[in-house]
């Protein structure tokens, strides 16, 4: 399954989306967030994929195109550090 996918996925679990969810929605203005749901979407995302978002990184997850290509690049570097000696 494709990280964008998932994230799709990971935003209808947290909070039912009525419209579509594009690469360009934004997740309080478009898909009606609000901070418990995004640090909730956040959390979900940590455990299930076993990465953590730094707090500056924090305001990049606003749009869920770019939410799906921070995960991505995050579980990239994870999976990189653990092949390493």
């Amino acid at each position: 399954m494709e990280v964008w996918d998932i994230i799709t996925q990971k935003i209808q679990d947290v909070k039912d989306v009525s419209v579509p969810i594009t690469r360009e929605s934004h997740l309080y203005a478009d898909l009606g967030f609000d901070s418990l749901a995004f640090v909730s979407l956040l959390f979900k995302l940590e455990e299930d994929f076993q990465i953590s978002f730094g707090i500056t990184e924090i305001e990049q997850c606003l749009q869920a195109g770019r939410l799906a290509e921070l995960t991505g690049s995050k579980m990239t570097e994870r999976e990189r550090a653990r092949r390493k000696p």
